[in-house]
């Protein structure tokens, strides 16, 4: 990717301009820092008003573009705007200007790309993020390709990859499509390369119970919870919008043993009631077991039918058998409930 002094070009667009048209302009921008100045700040300095800092900035840009077209550095905005057509035509601003920026402050490519009327920027809204495109179709249309994907996530409540995301947009590239989601405020990509609303705790944890949910999902079987503990760990760096932190093995167990979604499945092991697991005691699954039976089991049957379940020895099982109350034997040694 070619580089470019933009730093430099910047100043030197603005050295014929007087000492605090400079400035103002400088400040708007955070040229010096990198941190833009409200318009009131940049009044307050100059005790003029924000209308006024407004005009001057609008005044001095169009300035520059007047005195220096057509020798503006054509080489500068032909990469912008290739770069902003290889990475789907409409980038969300703070990941184009990571691409764009190089080694200098990014506030110069912002101020580069206010001096090109081909570069298009929409505002941030409660829905998008700002975004830049070079076309004013996309620049019109994105809004209401975001509703439709919105909608499509609402409707389906469930994650989806960006290739079934592609077919209802018939034409968009993966990578157009890719950028376009990265402009919504309401979709993330998951740990797992999906996509789906920030608000659904299986796409955006931010609780212990279900970060350990997902972990336990992407595992798919039983784990201690100090190894659920470790999952989050790995998996946390892949969660959207969550920092990272340590995994206390003794709060992920504490948490578990609250929630019903976990089945302590044997001594520290947890598994998903999802995936078929009968809550309760080695007893209440015995019980579960043998009720849901038309005839008495064996104690091979019981046994083999009750480590499906828990992970316990068969000692256990049939300590718990002995519970006269609960559980009685025919003439051939099966068990019933009494």
């Amino acid at each position: 990717m070619p580089q470019f002094p933009y730093e430099k070009i910047s100043y030197e667009l603005l050295s014929d301009f007087e000492p605090r048209t400079k400035d103002i302009v400088i400040k708007r921008f955070g040229l010096e820092n990198g941190e833009p100045f409200t318009l009131e700040r940049i009044g307050e300095d100059h005790d003029i008003t924000r209308e006024r800092v407004r005009q001057i900035v609008d005044q001095t840009l169009n300035q520059i573009k007047e005195n220096h077209a057509p020798s503006f550095p054509g080489k500068v905005f032909s990469h912008f705007s290739s770069t902003i057509k290889k990475l789907g035509n409409a980038k969300r601003e703070d990941l184009l200007l990571e691409k764009l920026r190089g080694d200098c402050k990014p506030t110069y490519v912002v101020f580069l790309l206010n001096l090109g009327d081909q570069f298009l920027r929409h505002r941030e809204t409660d829905e998008v993020h700002p975004f830049w495109t070079v076309e004013q179709e996309v620049l019109n249309r994105v809004p209401s390709l975001l509703q439709h994907i919105h909608g499509y996530f609402e409707k389906k409540k469930d994650a989806a990859h960006l290739r079934e995301l592609q077919e209802i947009h018939e034409g968009a590239s993966l990578l157009a499509l890719s950028s376009l989601l990265e402009i919504s405020k309401r979709v993330v990509q998951a740990h797992d390369g999906r996509w789906g609303l920030r608000d659904w705790a299986h796409i955006n944890p931010r609780t212990i119970r279900d970060k350990a949910y997902i972990a336990l999902r992407a595992k798919g079987e039983p784990l201690h919870f100090r190894e659920v503990a470790e999952v989050i760990e790995e998996l946390q760096e892949k969660f959207p919008t969550q920092k990272l932190k340590e995994v206390l093995p003794q709060t992920v167990h504490n948490e578990l043993i609250k929630d019903p979604r976990f089945v302590l499945v044997g001594r520290g092991m947890y598994a998903l009631q999802d995936w078929g697991y009968e809550p309760g005691t080695v007893k209440d699954v015995l019980l579960s077991i043998l009720q849901k039976e038309s005839q008495p089991l064996t104690k091979e049957q019981i046994i083999e039918k009750t480590l499906s379940q828990r992970q316990v020895r068969e000692t256990t099982i049939l300590l718990n058998l002995q519970d006269r109350s609960l559980f009685a034997r025919d003439e051939l040694g099966r068990y019933y409930v009494r």
